[in-house]
């Protein structure tokens, strides 16, 4: 079987997907700041220093890069926007630079990228095909995007925008489900903002299907089949939970006053839709809804 190597592996989706991918017999290592351990699978790198354990490559024929800071978290200050940029933009300028310098064999680079390139949109549908938001969150993408711009164009590149990573491992939906149980769950602002969800197995098999070439390389909205309202959500994971949502919505204003610029990641609608993955029928649920049930 084929040999991945994921950046960011250590994370929530990259931990999910090293778990997937694992059962199906593919031998899967990440990059990791902490020591290299062939043992574990994990090889050392470090951004500031440019450098990755060359043994991590070895017989690497799949890189899937998940790197970055996390964007939920506090305001966005000039320090705190750098770290953000440098955490996705760097590392894969370093990815990128490895590969090509050392001249690697890689069949198939995956970018991870989100559904926030396309800036607030309000109502507007988005496809692929949609212009990038002028906004922090979507020149960043786009910066993201644009740092595989230079890899050897003999190896195949897909970029992938996640919408809402929705698992039972981590993230929002934990969270949610815990706060749903106490009775305590409350949606942002009028809770009509749009957003797309990626449900973590639907995710797993669309980079499968990729690697298998049963899905032309290219880049992809990484989203469920239909987009989905924030209250929508709320009240599904309620039901979920055997709860009802009876608080109030968070006013918009106080998100603005505790996040300032970061409250865009509550608060931004993306009405995000992929009509190129519809053409591929790779779509287990219908909706939010049957998704979260089916965490």
């Amino acid at each position: 079987m084929q040999t991945i190597l994921i950046s960011g592996g250590s994370g929530l989706i990259g931990s999910d997907l090293k778990k997937y991918f694992t059962q199906f017999g593919y031998s899967v290592r990440i990059l990791t700041r902490k020591p290299t351990q062939k043992n574990k699978n994990a090889f050392y790198w470090n951004l500031e220093d440019k450098t990755i354990d060359s043994d991590a490559f070895e017989n690497v024929d799949i890189v899937i890069n998940l790197a970055g800071s996390s964007i939920i978290g506090g305001r966005w200050t000039k320090s705190r926007k750098k770290e953000l940029t440098h955490s996705r933009v760097n590392a894969t300028k370093l990815l990128i630079d490895t590969i090509n310098d050392k001249k690697l064999p890689i069949k198939h680079f995956i970018q991870a990228s989100a559904m926030g390139y396309y800036g607030n949109s309000n109502e507007s549908m988005l496809t692929e095909k949609s212009p990038k938001g002028n906004d922090f969150m979507g020149n960043l993408c786009h910066e993201w995007e644009s740092a595989t711009q230079n890899l050897n164009p003999t190896i195949k590149k897909s970029i992938l925008r996640i919408g809402l990573y929705i698992s039972i491992n981590g993230g929002v939906y934990p969270i949610l489900a815990r706060l749903a149980r106490f009775k305590l769950l409350s949606a942002f602002g009028n809770g009509q903002m749009w957003a797309g969800y990626t449900h973590h197995l639907e995710f797993a098999q669309l980079i499968h299907q990729i690697l298998l070439g049963n899905i032309t390389p290219d880049t992809y909205n990484a989203v469920g089949k239909e987009p989905f309202q924030m209250n929508t959500l709320m009240k599904c994971i309620a039901r979920k939970s055997g709860r009802i949502n009876f608080l109030p919505n968070v006013p918009a204003f106080l998100l603005k006053i505790v996040l300032g610029e970061a409250s865009a990641t509550l608060l931004n609608s993306y009405r995000v839709t992929s009509p190129k993955l519809a053409s591929f029928d790779v779509h287990q649920y219908t909706g939010i809804e049957q998704a979260i049930q089916s965490l």
